[in-house]
Protein backbone atom coordinates (compact mmCIF):
# COMPACT_ATOMS: atom_id res chain seq x y z
CA UNK A 1 0.00 0.00 0.00
CA UNK A 2 3.08 2.10 -0.31
CA UNK A 3 3.20 5.34 -2.66
CA UNK A 4 6.44 6.15 -2.92
CA UNK A 5 9.97 4.67 -3.80
CA UNK A 6 11.30 6.10 -1.21
CA UNK A 7 9.94 3.95 1.47
CA UNK A 8 11.62 0.76 0.09
CA UNK A 9 15.03 1.59 0.65
CA UNK A 10 15.44 -0.20 3.99
CA UNK A 11 13.82 -3.29 3.04
CA UNK A 12 15.15 -3.30 -0.10
CA UNK A 13 18.79 -3.14 1.16
CA UNK A 14 17.73 -5.65 3.98
CA UNK A 15 17.32 -7.97 1.00
CA UNK A 16 20.06 -6.76 -1.45
CA UNK A 17 22.34 -7.72 1.15
CA UNK A 18 21.18 -10.81 2.05
CA UNK A 19 21.03 -11.77 -1.44
CA UNK A 20 24.90 -10.80 -1.78
CA UNK A 21 25.84 -13.30 1.56
CA UNK A 22 24.05 -15.94 -0.09
CA UNK A 23 25.59 -15.67 -3.75
CA UNK A 24 29.11 -15.25 -1.91
CA UNK A 25 28.13 -18.99 -0.27
CA UNK A 26 27.19 -20.64 -2.84
CA UNK A 27 29.95 -18.97 -5.41
CA UNK A 28 32.48 -20.36 -2.36
CA UNK A 29 31.11 -23.84 -2.35
CA UNK A 30 31.52 -23.88 -6.41
CA UNK A 31 34.79 -21.87 -6.38
CA UNK A 32 36.30 -24.80 -3.71
CA UNK A 33 34.82 -27.94 -5.14
CA UNK A 34 36.24 -26.79 -8.47
CA UNK A 35 40.05 -26.70 -6.76
CA UNK A 36 39.01 -30.29 -4.67
CA UNK A 37 37.17 -31.90 -7.33
CA UNK A 38 37.72 -30.45 -10.81
CA UNK A 39 34.65 -29.42 -13.41
CA UNK A 40 31.47 -31.91 -13.34
CA UNK A 41 30.25 -34.37 -16.06
CA UNK A 42 27.76 -33.63 -19.10
CA UNK A 43 28.95 -30.14 -19.58
CA UNK A 44 27.62 -28.88 -23.20
CA UNK A 45 28.19 -25.14 -24.74
CA UNK A 46 24.50 -25.25 -25.81
CA UNK A 47 21.85 -27.63 -24.12
CA UNK A 48 19.05 -28.81 -25.68
CA UNK A 49 16.42 -26.53 -23.83
CA UNK A 50 18.16 -23.20 -24.73
CA UNK A 51 15.08 -21.66 -25.06
CA UNK A 52 14.37 -21.99 -21.29
CA UNK A 53 17.44 -20.18 -20.54
CA UNK A 54 16.92 -17.47 -22.78
CA UNK A 55 13.46 -16.94 -21.65
CA UNK A 56 15.25 -16.76 -17.94
CA UNK A 57 17.71 -14.24 -19.07
CA UNK A 58 15.36 -11.84 -19.85
CA UNK A 59 14.00 -12.48 -16.53
CA UNK A 60 16.81 -11.50 -14.95
CA UNK A 61 16.45 -7.99 -16.01
CA UNK A 62 12.97 -7.80 -14.39
CA UNK A 63 13.88 -4.78 -12.78
CA UNK A 64 14.66 -2.86 -15.53
CA UNK A 65 11.23 -1.05 -15.26
CA UNK A 66 12.05 0.76 -12.51
CA UNK A 67 14.66 3.10 -14.36
CA UNK A 68 11.81 5.70 -15.33
CA UNK A 69 10.70 6.03 -11.80
CA UNK A 70 13.81 6.27 -10.57
CA UNK A 71 15.35 9.01 -13.05
CA UNK A 72 12.37 10.77 -12.48
CA UNK A 73 13.18 10.19 -8.16
CA UNK A 74 16.89 10.80 -8.69
CA UNK A 75 17.58 14.57 -7.42
CA UNK A 76 20.84 14.89 -9.91
CA UNK A 77 19.72 13.53 -12.97
CA UNK A 78 22.93 14.31 -14.84
CA UNK A 79 24.74 11.63 -12.62
CA UNK A 80 21.85 9.11 -13.52
CA UNK A 81 23.02 7.23 -16.90
CA UNK A 82 26.81 6.97 -15.85
CA UNK A 83 25.11 5.36 -13.14
CA UNK A 84 23.19 3.30 -14.49
CA UNK A 85 25.30 1.80 -16.95
CA UNK A 86 27.85 0.84 -14.72
CA UNK A 87 26.00 -0.75 -12.43
CA UNK A 88 24.15 -2.87 -15.21
CA UNK A 89 28.02 -3.59 -16.63
CA UNK A 90 28.61 -4.86 -12.94
CA UNK A 91 25.37 -6.49 -12.87
CA UNK A 92 25.97 -8.66 -16.21
CA UNK A 93 29.47 -9.70 -15.33
CA UNK A 94 28.00 -11.18 -11.72
CA UNK A 95 25.16 -13.36 -13.73
CA UNK A 96 28.00 -14.46 -15.92
CA UNK A 97 30.66 -15.01 -13.41
CA UNK A 98 28.20 -16.70 -10.95
CA UNK A 99 26.19 -19.16 -13.55
CA UNK A 100 29.31 -20.42 -15.70
CA UNK A 101 31.40 -21.15 -12.20
CA UNK A 102 28.70 -22.82 -10.59
CA UNK A 103 27.86 -25.26 -13.85
CA UNK A 104 31.39 -25.78 -14.39
CA UNK A 105 31.32 -27.13 -11.01
CA UNK A 106 27.89 -29.16 -11.11
CA UNK A 107 27.50 -29.89 -14.51
CA UNK A 108 24.86 -31.76 -16.05
CA UNK A 109 23.27 -32.26 -12.33
CA UNK A 110 22.63 -28.33 -12.60
CA UNK A 111 19.42 -27.60 -11.12
CA UNK A 112 17.02 -24.53 -11.98
CA UNK A 113 17.49 -23.61 -8.75
CA UNK A 114 21.32 -23.50 -7.43
CA UNK A 115 20.36 -23.80 -4.28
CA UNK A 116 19.08 -27.23 -4.70
CA UNK A 117 22.58 -27.95 -5.61
CA UNK A 118 23.89 -27.55 -1.50
CA UNK A 119 23.98 -30.97 0.49
CA UNK A 120 20.60 -30.79 1.83
CA UNK A 121 21.59 -31.66 5.65
CA UNK A 122 24.10 -29.24 5.69
CA UNK A 123 23.82 -26.19 7.65
CA UNK A 124 24.20 -23.85 4.51
CA UNK A 125 21.82 -26.39 2.47
CA UNK A 126 18.73 -25.13 5.06
CA UNK A 127 19.91 -21.20 5.56
CA UNK A 128 20.41 -20.39 1.95
CA UNK A 129 17.34 -21.05 0.84
CA UNK A 130 15.40 -19.10 3.21
CA UNK A 131 18.04 -16.35 2.93
CA UNK A 132 16.64 -16.09 -0.65
CA UNK A 133 13.15 -16.52 0.97
CA UNK A 134 13.57 -13.70 2.91
CA UNK A 135 15.34 -11.35 0.34
CA UNK A 136 11.98 -12.26 -1.89
CA UNK A 137 9.58 -11.44 0.56
CA UNK A 138 10.97 -8.29 1.06
CA UNK A 139 11.25 -7.24 -2.56
CA UNK A 140 7.92 -7.90 -3.96
CA UNK A 141 5.97 -4.56 -2.97
CA UNK A 142 9.12 -3.23 -4.93
CA UNK A 143 9.21 -6.08 -7.78
CA UNK A 144 5.03 -4.70 -8.18
CA UNK A 145 5.23 -1.16 -7.24
CA UNK A 146 5.63 -0.17 -11.40
CA UNK A 147 3.02 -2.31 -12.29
CA UNK A 148 0.66 -1.15 -9.63
CA UNK A 149 1.68 2.34 -10.37
CA UNK A 150 0.63 1.50 -14.62
CA UNK A 151 -2.62 -0.45 -14.03
CA UNK A 152 -3.48 2.72 -11.37
CA UNK A 153 -3.18 5.05 -13.84
CA UNK A 154 -5.30 3.49 -16.03
CA UNK A 155 -8.21 2.65 -13.77
CA UNK A 156 -8.41 5.59 -11.21
CA UNK A 157 -8.56 9.24 -12.68
CA UNK A 158 -5.78 11.03 -11.06
CA UNK A 159 -8.45 14.04 -9.50
CA UNK A 160 -9.93 10.89 -7.66
CA UNK A 161 -6.56 9.28 -6.60
CA UNK A 162 -6.49 10.89 -3.32
CA UNK A 163 -9.95 10.06 -2.07
CA UNK A 164 -10.47 7.49 0.44
CA UNK A 165 -12.59 5.36 -1.43
CA UNK A 166 -10.29 5.75 -4.36
CA UNK A 167 -7.22 4.75 -1.67
CA UNK A 168 -8.94 1.68 -0.96
CA UNK A 169 -10.11 0.64 -4.02
CA UNK A 170 -5.95 0.90 -4.84
CA UNK A 171 -5.23 -0.94 -1.94
CA UNK A 172 -7.66 -3.77 -2.60
CA UNK A 173 -6.04 -4.09 -6.29
CA UNK A 174 -2.35 -4.24 -4.92
CA UNK A 175 -3.80 -6.62 -2.66
CA UNK A 176 -5.35 -8.85 -5.45
CA UNK A 177 -2.18 -8.49 -7.21
CA UNK A 178 -0.37 -9.88 -4.58
CA UNK A 179 -2.36 -12.87 -4.20
CA UNK A 180 -2.31 -13.31 -7.78
CA UNK A 181 1.32 -13.73 -8.26
CA UNK A 182 1.12 -16.18 -4.85
CA UNK A 183 -0.95 -18.45 -7.05
CA UNK A 184 0.62 -18.23 -10.06
CA UNK A 185 3.80 -18.76 -8.16
CA UNK A 186 2.06 -21.90 -6.46
CA UNK A 187 1.20 -23.42 -9.33
CA UNK A 188 4.08 -23.60 -11.46
CA UNK A 189 6.68 -24.34 -8.40
CA UNK A 190 6.96 -27.83 -9.62
CA UNK A 191 8.27 -26.40 -12.94
CA UNK A 192 9.73 -23.25 -11.53
CA UNK A 193 12.41 -23.13 -14.98
CA UNK A 194 9.42 -23.46 -17.38
CA UNK A 195 7.57 -20.68 -15.44
CA UNK A 196 10.45 -18.19 -15.16
CA UNK A 197 11.18 -18.64 -19.03
CA UNK A 198 7.86 -17.62 -19.76
CA UNK A 199 7.67 -15.04 -17.64
CA UNK A 200 10.72 -13.42 -18.89
CA UNK A 201 9.71 -13.90 -22.33
CA UNK A 202 6.10 -12.12 -21.99
CA UNK A 203 6.46 -10.39 -19.19
CA UNK A 204 9.84 -8.50 -18.74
Amino acid sequence: WIRQLKYFQVSNLIANVTVLAALVVLLNYSVFGLARHGPGEGIEPVRPHWMLFTGTVVFSFECINFVIPMYEAHEKKEAFVPILVSTLLGVCLLFIVFGGVNYLYYGAATEPVVTLNLPRHSRAGKVIPFAFALASLFNVPLFLFPAVALIESKLFRRDHGSGGRAMWQMNCLRTLLTLVCALISAVGADSVEALVALIGSFCC
